[in-house]
């Protein structure tokens, strides 16, 4: 047997282990992908279950975009779509389950923090921090919110 032999040999057997690669490597990547596609419960409309709460009053969640309305008067302050880094259950979860997000005002930075719990409420924390000088004190808040019904119109 001569030297071109095993060439067409070792190629068509290099060919028929890469093409077998691809199409068992493709199928399994689209079943993992499918697979991994985070599911959002904090989807929604969120309103604060306390009327008399002075910071969030409305939050509305798309994915993982936060878009907060801050209790104002005569009508809710608009704080802008806020971009947020999401965090599943566990290591093996692709749910989404909690979300971190940060605005920057001119006078302040504000993270918040968004879980959902077990009852079905939402739980926002929010760290304020004045990067204005004021000598104001940073603080924090925890509010819970349900879902709403309506969908919040500002």
């Amino acid at each position: 047997m001569n030297r071109s032999f095993f060439r067409l040999l070792l190629r068509s057997m290099l060919t028929s282990v890469a093409v077998t690669a691809i199409l068992f490597g493709a199928f399994s990547a689209a079943r993992v992908q499918a697979q991994d596609i985070p599911q959002n419960r904090l989807d929604g409309d969120w309103k604060n279950i306390d009327p008399h709460a002075r910071g969030i009053d409305v939050i509305v969640i798309a994915g993982k975009k936060v878009h907060p309305f801050g209790v104002c008067h005569p009508k809710d302050c608009d704080w802008g779509v806020i971009k947020a880094k999401s965090f599943a259950s566990s290591v093996d979860s692709a749910d989404i389950s909690k979300l971190v997000a940060k605005k920057y005002t001119g006078f302040s930075s504000v993270e918040m923090t968004i879980a959902l719990l077990r009852d079905g409420r939402l739980r926002v924390d929010t760290f304020t921090h004045f990067t204005d000088g004021s000598g104001r004190a940073d603080y924090s808040d925890v509010n819970y919110f349900q879902r709403s019904v309506n969908p919040f119109a500002p």
